[in-house]
């Protein structure tokens, strides 16, 4: 994972009375205002970059939720540079090439755009699915219910999610017979899906300088913040020492610096990452 590069939780899924989105699916009216919240430190963390860097935010889950929440983002960033006039950002979204017949054409246009705006930070934002944030196969099937091990972790936690994170990573994926994820495994597989998001990209953009966007899920975020902040290890006395708490909806993790030090950003927490 390369400094400025960053991940989000997805943000609130609909409930009871808050239902979902009439524009983004999976995600609930309230979750849209919260999402449009984050999507003010993305644009900050943009600003502070070099003259033409762009921001691929690119990675989802197969969970409609990620890839809804992705799109909110680059939505509230045209809307927020809009009313500000602020011409050195340009922000590219699927609506944009809608009118476009053909992926070829769509990759062309989005190179010329690049390639005639050399100075401008440009965001793209076009989530795709990250096969490596994939919840199939791991935490449910492909008819998209749980898993065994999903399923018995969440019923001796209550359905508390946190409390399924703690004890997930204390039995480590094995609940007697049943099988679950390796967290290790997990946080290894969301940096590889980054990297290959990264590859991709780089195909692109022309050389210039590049970030990295991508929404997942907690748990697996979780997991790799803790991969992060211990060294590779993803256990529970990783978690205790940090006084980590699951991460939120919408909230981020990021390696950057602070006061010339390496940190990670991980929700609330700053972690300082000086001793790496």
């Amino acid at each position: 994972m390369r400094k400025e590069d960053f991940f989000t939780r997805h943000s609130i899924k609909p409930e009871g009375s808050d239902l979902e989105s009439s524009q983004f699916e999976g995600i609930s009216e309230k979750g849209v205002e919260l999402a449009r919240e984050q999507a003010r430190e993305i644009l900050e963390a943009l600003e502070k970059s070099k003259s033409g860097t762009v921001m691929f935010i690119g990675g989802s889950s197969e969970i409609a939720r990620t890839r809804s929440t992705a799109l909110i983002y680059g939505d509230e960033i045209k809307n927020l540079i809009s009313k500000k006039e602020q011409n050195d950002i340009l922000v590219l979204l699927p609506e944009d090439l809608e009118k476009i017949e053909g992926y070829s054409n769509k990759v062309n246009y989005l190179v010329k755009e690049m390639k005639d705006n050399p100075s401008k930070k440009i965001i793209l934002d076009f989530p795709l699915f990250i096969k490596e944030f994939s919840f199939k196969g791991s935490w449910i099937d492909d008819d998209g219910e749980l898993m065994p091990y999903t399923r018995e972790l969440l019923r001796r936690n209550e359905n508390n999610s946190e409390k399924a994170l703690i004890d997930w990573l204390e039995n480590q994926g094995k609940i007697g017979d049943l099988k679950g994820p390796d967290p290790k495994e997990v946080a290894e597989q969301q940096l590889a899906g980054m990297e290959r998001l990264r590859e991709f990209a780089q195909k692109y953009t022309l050389n210039r300088p590049l970030i990295i966007g991508s929404v997942g899920h907690s748990w697996s975020l979780d997991a790799l913040a803790l991969y992060l902040a211990n060294k590779g290890e993803v256990n529970k006395e990783g978690f205790d020492k940090i006084k980590a708490k699951m991460i939120g909806e919408s909230k981020m993790i990021k390696l950057t610096e602070q006061e010339g030090k390496k940190v990670l950003q991980y929700g609330d927490l700053t972690i300082s990452l000086e001793n790496e």
